[in-house]
């Protein structure tokens, strides 16, 4: 992916992800789960995580157009 654009939706758990190359964009949101309610991860482990996720949507979205 050429760009990838990491937005939190305010304080919340949930990011929006934005992965483009070339003239190909993924648009994804997803939720970084908290383990309690006092979850100590920093915002940058929180982003990493929900970078994490959204890549693992885009390796299986590509094997399901591969197969497909």
């Amino acid at each position: 992916m050429n760009a990838v654009e990491v937005t939190r939706s305010g304080r919340s758990d949930q990011y929006s992800i934005v992965m483009t190359q070339g003239d190909d964009t993924i648009r994804c949101m997803v939720t970084v789960a908290v383990g309690n309610d006092h979850d100590n991860r920093s915002d940058e482990e929180m982003q990493r995580a929900a970078l994490s996720k959204a890549k693992a949507l885009a390796r299986a979205l590509d094997a399901a157009i591969e197969d497909a």
